[in-house]
């Protein structure tokens, strides 16, 4: 991640095109994907602002739903590409967006010494071959997609109940497979085990020769012991966890979720104190499935921890990434 921070989803609509704002600037956003009828809506809408030939998925088409959602995260990646190939294009100019891309990036970023020494240098020479250096840290923010797991209404055609992969969140979860996104789903909102079932059966969601993701699986947890038991669960199909997103049920704006009424520090130290252990545990299961699908996954894949909601301000934050890691 190019920042310390991520745009989390905000509701049905309000993040649902965050990418396109800001996904050059390095800024990751997360959207939700399970309503189909606003994202044919966006594509539609942003075809045309971006003169891109729009060919409407209707609903009398075969997995409708998915295809649509599908459409519509292609659309987002196209277009975040051709931003950041533009930006590339931009000069270091005192307003231009490629000096706003780095002027926002954190201190800590290792790009952020070699622009501070560009803006110094007076040697022409040396301030292109920075420049150039400084390029090649550009990167687009993530794209990823948010599932609420149990909202997951099932769907009729013709007045038949249709089956079970054709729910909602099962469609949304197939059109995030079956997009281009190099990118993480968000499951949130308590555990389903039709959809985390189906979900192993996705390719997509397999390790690559080399252990790692094409897509990656993130759990919204309120504590350790859902994500314990979440996580155990996909793993013992061949899933693996690779963030874990916590989120307080009591300081979390918007929600108030019924917990133990733990504030987010007892919840953070918890995870501090038992991610190695849960890591551990996580990759006997995860590499006894893939042992019997005859693979051998050698080192465990990482897991990182972010943090969502209760966070104040900037001290705060910064107090979260040096106590917590």
């Amino acid at each position: 991640m190019t920042h310390t921070f991520h745009i989390p989803v905000l509701g049905l609509a309000f993040s649902i095109d965050s990418a396109l704002k800001v996904a050059q600037y390095g800024i990751s956003t997360v959207m939700s994907i399970v309503d189909d009828e606003l994202i044919e809506r966006m594509r539609r809408y942003y075809c045309g602002q971006y003169q891109i030939v729009y060919h409407p998925i209707t609903k009398t088409e075969e997995d409708y739903r998915a295809k649509r959602i599908t459409a519509y995260l292609n659309l987002v990646q196209f277009v975040v590409k051709k931003q950041v190939v533009a930006l590339k294009r931009q000069p270091f100019t005192e307003n231009s967006e490629l000096t706003k891309y780095f002027q926002l990036l954190p201190e800590s970023h290792p790009s952020k010494p070699i622009y501070h020494a560009m803006e110094m240098e007076t040697n022409r020479a040396i301030k292109t071959e920075l420049q150039d250096l400084l390029i090649n840290y550009l990167k687009p923010g993530d794209i990823d997609v948010n599932i609420m797991s149990k909202v997951d209404k099932m769907n009729y055609q013709d007045g038949n109940l249709l089956d079970q992969r054709y729910s909602d969140a099962s469609a949304a979860l197939r059109g995030f497979a079956n997009s281009n996104l190099h990118s993480s789903l968000i499951l949130s909102a308590g555990m389903n085990p039709h959809l985390y079932a189906y979900l192993a059966e996705l390719p997509a969601f397999f390790p690559n020769s080399e252990g790692l993701f094409d897509k990656k699986v993130v759990l919204k947890v309120s504590d350790f012991r859902s994500a314990l038991i979440q996580a155990k669960y996909l793993a013992k199909r061949g899933v693996w966890v690779s963030e874990f997103r916590i989120e307080s049920g009591l300081n979390c704006g918007g929600h108030a979720f019924a917990t133990d009424g733990l504030l987010l520090g007892p919840i953070l130290q918890e995870f501090k104190e038992k991610k190695e252990s849960l890591k551990t545990e996580l990759f006997e299961i995860y590499h006894a499935y893939w042992v019997s699908q005859e693979r051998s996954l050698t080192t465990p894949p990482s897991i990182k921890y972010t943090v969502q909601g209760g966070v104040g301000t900037a001290s705060e934050h910064q107090f979260l990434l040096d106590y917590y890691g």
